[in-house]
């Protein structure tokens, strides 16, 4: 009888879980890990209560998966473990269930506390989440972390006691100051994870020659993952009523992201106001994400709230196929990007004509033909509304567009990535 084969135990470790694109990766990746594991793979992702955006992460459930809450926050005493136990069940109950025990204040206010201490701790430099790593190190093979940024502690060393991969993302920490004040701290951060990780994917090959040349990263210790949307894209939910609730009531522009720098929210609203003086149309810019809603205190230049541009602020997994299914077009201006972002894809597989910045990035994958998708300068919002002028005044020619870029996004599958991250993993054993 032939040997058995040894099973591979990942430990999937995140204390920030970022609110947009790389928790919903994450969540799909983990998907097509279970499904591809068989006896030879296990999984055990660990999260916080919360996400970046305040939002509750509750534990996935699939094959060959398990899952714990990264407990830093204090919990102490009889009461609060109850509060605790009770506060989980609330979260994880039936929407039947949850209102009936959301009118037990103590709980919600122990919601509210337990939120606040996890965001502050998890941001302060301690380490705290890495030590409570450390002491269950041995139940893995490796450590996965899909978003490493704000973890190692500023003041102390840290060295992983398994075989360590990470996913670097974006270099805005470098390139730009959307970190604003923690930007010195998170280049320095950076570097040290470079030098700590046994293996750094990336999901561009311009991002991953500038980290090597940036952080000195040998070839051996890098490799390019091009990421695509799941098939599964469409089953975040079939949400009824969203644009009503929203306040839309004719034909828009569609843009999703947070109000961070180098998401350049700012080019496409004035991009958008010059359109609209060139174009007589009743078209209306959609903004959502995180913290958009303080973009209309902002410059408009000309454009009326309501009218004109609407500021959806946080919308819900959910909500987000049924604003994508009826966007007239899908506009990105970001600077800065790990490789294609949620958009791009998104607009491809709902078939939507997207117009995206024209960063390396982007481009090192769409070409600079227009074969896929109209590119502009994201600093230029004359560029933008030259490209939704060429948009809206040929329809014919932007249906081939999204017809070819459905054929390009659908020639790649999630199978595909998950595969070639598994012998990633297995490389550094």
């Amino acid at each position: 009888m032939g040997s058995k084969e040894k099973i591979i135990r990942v430990g999937i470790f995140d204390q920030i879980v970022s609110g947009g694109g790389v928790r919903l990766f994450t969540l799909k990746l983990l998907e097509e890990f279970s499904r591809q594991a068989g006896s030879r793979w296990r999984f055990h992702l660990m999260w916080p209560h919360f996400d970046s955006s305040n939002n509750f992460l509750p534990p996935p459930r699939l094959r060959n998966t398990t899952f714990e809450r990264i407990q830093v926050a204090s919990k102490s005493g009889v009461r609060g473990k109850l509060l605790h136990r009770l506060y989980e069940g609330l979260r994880g109950a039936k929407l039947s269930e949850r209102g009936r025990l959301s009118s037990l204040k103590s709980v919600g206010a122990y919601g509210d506390s337990l939120r606040a201490e996890e965001q502050q701790t998890f941001r302060s430099g301690t380490g705290l989440g890495l030590k409570w790593l450390d002491q269950r190190a041995n139940q893995f093979d490796l450590i996965y972390l899909p978003y490493p940024y704000l973890t190692l502690p500023r003041e102390d060393e840290w060295h992983p006691k398994k075989p360590l991969v990470i996913t670097l993302h974006d270099l805005a920490h470098e390139h730009t100051d959307a970190w604003g004040e923690m930007t010195d701290c998170l280049q320095q951060e950076v570097r040290r994870w470079t030098c700590l990780a046994d293996l750094v994917i990336f999901s561009s090959t311009y991002i991953q020659n500038e980290a090597q040349k940036i952080y000195r990263l040998p070839s051996a210790r890098a490799r390019r993952i091009y990421l695509t949307p799941p098939a599964s894209v469409g089953s975040y939910g079939q949400a009824t009523g969203v644009l009503s609730r929203c306040g839309i009531n004719s034909d828009y522009v569609f843009t999703l992201g947070w109000a961070a720098k180098h998401k350049r929210v700012e080019t496409i609203v004035e991009g958008f106001a010059l359109f609209k003086r060139r174009v007589e149309t009743n078209l209306v810019l959609v903004i959502a994400g995180p913290l958009t809603e303080t973009l209309l205190d902002g410059n408009l230049h000309g454009l009326e709230v309501g009218k004109d541009v609407l500021s959806l602020g946080y919308v819900n997994d959910g909500d987000i196929p049924t604003l994508y299914r009826n966007a007239s077009a899908v506009v990105t201006a970001s600077i800065s990007e790990a490789g294609f972002n949620s958009m791009i894809f998104d607009a491809m597989y709902y078939e939507k004509p997207l117009v995206c910045s024209n960063i390396p990035q982007f481009v090192e994958r769409l070409g600079t033909d227009d074969r896929l998708a109209l590119t502009f300068d994201p600093h230029s919002p004359q560029s933008l509304a030259d490209a939704l002028c060429t948009h809206f005044g040929n329809l014919t020619e932007s249906e081939r567009r999204v017809a070819e870029a459905k054929k390009f996004i659908d020639s790649r599958t999630l199978n595909h990535v998950a595969r070639e991250y598994l012998e990633s993993f297995e490389s550094v054993l």
